[in-house]
């Protein structure tokens, strides 16, 4: 019997959600459809990120899809060919003054809020370890906790993927009282990645040769289509 390979992510609408007990979103039907095209069995487990990352890191499971990639988590995971590319965007109360000049420094002395061990990136991983030595970061385990602490006051900014923000806004009908700040902060690929724990270096290779294939006969584009709003 092929053994079954397992990876791990959290929720995060609109790329990786669990919908009565089985796991779906963009992120998601993508891994599903290059892993079929490897004829290899999948498991997909949606935890918190923290614990996600932990496992990947750890060996735990054969990897984690969704990441950004950092030097730390290139020590002990292989990174796929780019599956898509997020953008980061900065979102505020409806009735917020702050305004945003695409200067992260000008925004000097105000609170943030995002996800717990998640990265955005280095511009803004860099900007947000400067704040939080002045306890400027509040950090959480989703979407819905940071936007429901935004809405409360608990700080001045939410930092998040621009598309999964909107999604989950959308999903809790919160739509009149969250706005996004415009320029983005940033642009970054998102991988799927593979334990080296796990000796998956050539693993790797056959799903960037899947990944390929369904971008070539327009299967990525069909899938990314579907979760548009």
């Amino acid at each position: 019997m092929a053994r079954e390979y397992t990876f791990v992510s959290l929720e995060y609408l609109p790329y990786s959600i669990y919908e009565d007990g089985v796991p779906t979103g963009s992120d998601i039907e993508i891994l599903q459809e290059c892993f079929r095209r490897m004829d290899v069995d999948v498991k997909i487990l949606l935890v918190p990120w923290k614990r996600a990352l932990q496992m990947a890191m750890l060996g735990q499971v054969d990897g984690i899809f969704g990441a950004v990639k950092t030097p730390e988590r290139q020590e002990k995971l292989y990174y796929s060919d780019p599956v898509r590319v997020e953008q980061i965007s900065l979102f505020v109360r409806n009735d917020s003054k702050l305004q945003f000049d695409g200067n992260l420094e000008n925004l000097q002395g105000h609170s943030f809020g995002v996800i717990r061990d998640f990265s955005y990136g280095p511009r803004i991983d860099e900007f947000l370890a400067k704040a939080s030595e002045s306890g400027r970061v509040e950090r959480v385990v989703d979407t819905e906790m940071n936007l429901a602490k935004l809405i409360k006051g608990r700080f001045d900014l939410l930092v998040g993927d621009h598309f999964s923000t909107l999604h989950t806004v959308s999903k809790a009908d919160l739509a009149g009282q969250v706005r996004s700040l415009e320029p983005p902060v940033a642009e970054n690929n998102i991988y799927i990645t593979f334990s080296k724990k796990r000796k998956l270096v050539s693993f790797r290779e056959h799903f960037n040769a899947a990944l390929r294939s369904i971008r070539e006969d327009g299967t990525w584009e069909r899938i990314m289509q579907k979760y548009v709003e």
